[in-house]
């Protein structure tokens, strides 16, 4: 089972929300579903971790569609803070795998061996996240029959970077209680946001931040400062999920103009 992660992926038609993101992001992003398109073998499946517009309009949603389009396997998709709900369900929502109706957008897939579940983090109108009662009595529900491996996918980490200007945008409101519903078995958290790759142990599960092909940070571990976009390499994870529950994450580097 291989499952491919991307987020951030900030896409626009007309104006950039954020004046951050590079103008030419559609041929990027259409480069990176080259890049999935040559795996020999597939990934199984795409989970992206919010953001996938940077504006929300309807226009932004029918482009992610046209460059999502090529693409076989099932997409699991969460909404990030510069996402709308309604437009996003609207236009993307019968090609999202396993997407759940209701008022947040919250998504499971299951496989032999792994179960995905994706959590609404967002707040509308602000950048910071929550997972509200609803959403946390969802996941409670969804996670009392799972499969060997389970993946949790949501916009805001969960965990604190350690970073004065990120942290205060991270998930917030329900991180506790989130923390208590999952500690039964380790669980693979997968995340978006800041941003800048990392990967951590939080709490006993693993935790994965994707990077973002928009616009990517690149801040020595402990700074202080206020993050600026800066020229790094991008790279996507590659989860290998293998038959004995164990998981290798493989970076995949794309070339970027």
């Amino acid at each position: 089972m291989l499952i491919a992660h991307l987020s951030d992926l900030h896409l626009f038609t007309e104006c950039s929300e954020t004046g951050e993101t590079r103008a030419d992001i559609a041929q990027v992003v259409e480069s990176i579903i080259a890049d999935l398109l040559t795996l020999n073998p597939l990934p199984d499946i795409v989970a992206i971790s919010g953001d996938l517009a940077d504006g929300g309009s309807d226009e932004d949603y029918q482009l992610i569609r046209h460059l999502l389009a090529p693409l076989p396997m099932p997409i699991l998709a969460v909404p990030g803070n510069h996402d709308r709900r309604e437009a996003m369900r609207r236009v993307l929502g019968n090609r999202l795998a396993g997407l759940e109706a209701g008022e947040f957008m919250q998504s499971r897939i299951d496989t032999h061996d792994v179960t995905l579940l994706g959590l609404d983090s967002v707040v509308e109108g602000e950048a910071r996240g929550a997972l509200c009662n609803t959403r946390l009595a969802w996941l409670e529900k969804q996670l009392q029959h799972t499969q060997p491996v389970t993946f949790l996918v949501l916009h805001h980490p969960p965990f604190m970077t350690g970073n004065p200007h990120w942290d205060p945008y991270s998930l917030i409101e329900g991180r506790e209680r989130f923390m208590e519903i999952i500690s039964g078995s380790p669980k693979r958290i997968l995340c978006g946001h800041i941003h800048q790759p990392l990967h951590t142990y939080w709490e006993g599960h693993y935790a994965g931040i994707a990077g973002s092909p928009a616009f990517q940070y690149n801040l020595v571990p402990g700074s202080v400062s206020v993050p600026t976009a800066c020229k790094v390499p991008y790279s996507y994870p590659l989860h290998d999920c293998q038959p004995d529950g164990s998981v290798i994450v493989h970076l995949r580097h794309v070339a970027q103009a």
